[in-house]
């Protein structure tokens, strides 16, 4: 994994950046020129050009001429470290003419080896994924096409675009050895040893969260998976409740209100909504019903626009009692009982349609499953009550009502439904389960009869040695007399 060294200038948009340069911190921003020429005469022999980015954390850039690299070019990695600026860390990979542009920030510093260009795509990644074992990165970009976890694909162009870059000064030779002679007298030596001192320590912190982030992957992964979220059915509203509750409530919403014709009452799970229609009374009359009694007082009205022509009211329905109801018939099973029910009543208006709910699980991103219901329909105009549909529906299992209507003008109800399939997948997980079951209770059986006959040759052969004992002793007694 060896990024190409010779790669110092990259072309973006039609602007030349300068890349690979070495980044140092600075100790002292308003004297950071000694710094740099101590630098430049200790640890960068060569460097010309120069730069200092601002802010959080000071920091000064090193080039050369001598790589393509040329006064007033901007630095790269600053315009990338000013765009991110909100965030103290990040992990970037940028497709670049040149190959894959690698840069990281760690507290606000750019890393002195990590602003470089890598010319073969696998050594980009192996470096990009590298650094992801140190948690907490503020930003993780690279290509989407790779396909890492938790990563965002930004181009170079949209954040340098954006963002302030700092550029590249020349470092004149002229009075430049005088100052280093002198320099190097007062406390050269002192800053190579404290540069390297800090570098050594910003090593072994970045290697301890390597260990960390590798010991917390490693104990993650030796967690059992979690358990999967409950299935829609194991959840069902019940039928029974619901359709008393939602009995009471819009019975108790058709109250007469003079100059006003209710349209209809729709229940669901969570409310249940009327709406009244305006014909010869005015909109102060429907809110005098509530005041006095007519309409729920709990109920929540309001007009539809500011000429009051039709008035909605929502009243939140006490919560409906849920049940555990794992499906036992089949797609197929479902249709031709609702079939039969509804010849039976010679109800002809009725639709049945397929659905899916599909379940996802956020602590466990590779669980995603479908589960299947037959939806149905029908308008009911023999005025049979809520309940009396939940005993006509009491042979067909995990079934529940999505909403009940009544259409006051037609005098009629409206049910919709849905009923959870029994799929061939569920037929095989529970056979699976029924197996694994049988399994386990042959083997506990095993395991008892195996304890039963140890219990009896160990009582068979006690009994064994009392007997021995007895005839011994009948045996020393008789030769005593």
């Amino acid at each position: 994994m060896v990024a190409n060294k010779e790669i110092k200038t990259v072309d973006i948009a039609g602007k030349t950046y300068a890349v690979g340069l070495f980044w140092q911190p600075v100790q002292n921003e308003k004297d950071y020129l000694k710094e740099i020429k101590v630098a430049v005469q200790t640890v960068v022999v060569g460097a010309n050009l120069y730069c200092l980015k601002k802010g959080t954390a000071a920091q000064y850039g090193l080039g050369f001429t001598s790589s393509g690299q040329k006064a007033g070019m901007p630095a790269g990695a600053s315009g990338i470290a000013n765009a991110l600026r909100d965030k103290s860390s990040a992990v970037c990979v940028f497709k670049v003419n040149e190959g894959w542009w690698f840069v990281t920030i760690r507290n606000n510093l750019i890393l002195a080896e990590e602003d470089t260009v890598y010319v073969d795509e696998e050594s980009a990644k192996e470096a990009f994924n590298s650094m992801l074992s140190i948690p907490d990165w503020g930003y993780k970009i690279a290509p989407s096409e790779w396909g890492i976890e938790d990563t965002k694909e930004i181009s170079a162009i949209e954040l340098l675009s954006k963002a302030q870059t700092v550029d590249l000064k020349s470092l004149k030779e002229g009075g430049l050895k005088n100052i280093i002679i002198l320099l190097l007298l007062a406390g050269a030596g002192w800053y190579y040893y404290h540069m390297k001192q800090v570098e050594k320590e910003e090593m072994e912190r970045i290697e301890r969260e390597r260990r960390m982030a590798a010991a917390k992957k490693k104990l993650e992964a030796a967690k059992p998976p979690p358990p999967p979220p409950p299935a829609p059915y194991e959840s069902l509203a019940d039928t029974t409740d619901m359709a008393k509750k939602c009995t009471i409530l819009i019975v108790n919403s058709t109250a007469t209100v003079p100059g006003w014709d209710l349209k209809d009452s729709v229940c669901i799970e969570k409310n249940m909504k009327s709406t009244w229609k305006r014909g010869y009374g005015t909109a102060g009359w429907i809110f005098e019903a509530q005041r006095y009694g007519n309409i729920p007082k709990d109920m929540v009205l309001s007009a539809d626009n500011s000429a009051y022509n039709n008035v909605s009211g929502v009243i939140t329905i006490p919560v409906i009692k849920h049940t555990n109801q794992t499906p036992t018939l089949t797609k197929e099973e479902i249709q031709q009982k609702l079939n039969d029910i509804f010849q039976s009543l010679k109800l002809s208006t009725f639709k049945l349609n397929n659905g899916k709910t599909t379940v996802k699980d956020p602590h466990n991103p590779s669980y995603i499953k479908d589960y299947h219901y037959t939806t149905f329909s029908f308008t009911d105009a023999a005025y049979r009550l809520p309940l009396d549909w939940v005993k006509l529906l009491n042979e067909i299992n995990s079934v529940e009502f999505t909403s009940i209507k009544w259409d006051n003008n037609n005098r009629r109800w409206t049910y919709e439904g849905r009923v959870y399939e029994l799929t061939p997948e569920m037929i095989k997980e529970q056979e699976a389960a029924k197996k694994k079951l049988e399994e386990e209770e042959k083997k506990k059986q095993e395991e008892a009869e195996k304890k039963r006959q140890e219990e009896e040759k160990k009582n068979s052969e006690n009994k064994e040695t009392t007997e021995n004992g007895e005839i011994k002793e009948g045996i020393k007694n008789d030769d005593s007399k």
